[in-house]
């Protein structure tokens, strides 16, 4: 339901007793921008029409100084426009079809500058950079970095066990392997061999993955992944830290030792 309010006399004035608007109202403004007090004002000015700010406050509950930045902000972001009506300043809210314009016109003109500011971006990245990750948030946020990458294939030397420190094996599976084969992203692991290690490599043809087995003797605290031009390095969770290097040249680096290892690495067998 819209809105309602209802005048109660008060010594010869009228004062506006506010109820809430819609969620749904609330929620569209501030997806142009506004947070929910702005979006008060803006709906109660609806309402209202052409408004001072004193008909305004009495409709929003707002004491006049509190509304008077406010109606400030929402003039300089075109939500408002001021004028006179005789000798009091007058507020009038812009249309719902007005600032859905202004919202493409933005939208049109930042399509026009991605190019640039891509562009940009590839020059400040241009050299090494390095992002720190922690806890399970974080370790879930890393692999969404992987996956929205781009890359068709990565490269992951793991103990097997380790991630599970962070997550789940549903997660996992359900989650990371499942978008992973949704994207047709494929991987090579080297991880050391064991009893764990055998039961996920007889899962690689359908995980879209290709596993050799370092020696059983190898110990593997820590996880690395090598994907485009980044490594990221996952700790145990005792130190709860994953860190994600951008370099190209490390990346190769490390591709070059994974692909040696690699040659060497025994071949699991199919029987």
């Amino acid at each position: 339901m819209v809105n309602i309010l209802t005048p109660q006399p008060t010594c010869g004035t009228l004062k506006y007793m506010k109820m809430d608007y819609p969620k749904e109202l609330i929620r569209g403004l501030e997806a142009y921008g506004l947070d929910s007090k702005e979006a008060n004002v803006y709906l109660a000015a609806l309402e209202l029409g052409p408004t001072t700010v004193l008909e305004l406050s009495r409709r929003v509950n707002l004491p006049r100084t509190t509304l008077y930045p406010i109606l400030e902000r929402l003039c300089l972001h075109g939500v408002f426009q001021v004028g006179k009506r005789k000798k009091t300043t007058v507020y009038t809210p812009e249309t719902p079809k007005r600032l859905s314009d202004q919202m493409s016109d933005r939208s049109r003109e930042l399509e026009k500058a991605l190019p640039s500011l891509e562009l940009l971006q590839d020059t400040a990245e241009g050299g090494p950079g390095v992002t720190f990750y922690e806890g399970t948030d974080g370790f879930k946020r890393l692999w969404k970095q992987l996956l929205d990458s781009g890359v068709k294939d990565y490269r992951l030397i793991t103990s097997g066990t380790g991630l599970l420190d962070y997550v789940k094996i549903p997660y996992l599976v359900e989650r990371v392997i499942a978008e992973r084969l949704k994207r047709g992203i494929r991987s090579r692991q080297l991880i050391p061999l064991n009893r764990e290690s055998k039961r996920i490599v007889e899962h690689d043809p359908e995980e879209l993955r290709e596993s050799r087995f370092l020696p059983s003797d190898v110990t593997l605290p820590a996880t690395v992944i090598i994907f485009a031009d980044q490594v990221a390095f996952i700790t145990t969770r005792r130190e709860n830290t994953m860190i994600l290097l951008a370099s190209g040249d490390v990346a190769k680096t490390y591709e070059t030792l994974f692909d040696l290892v690699w040659e060497k690495a025994e071949i699991p067998s199919t029987v």
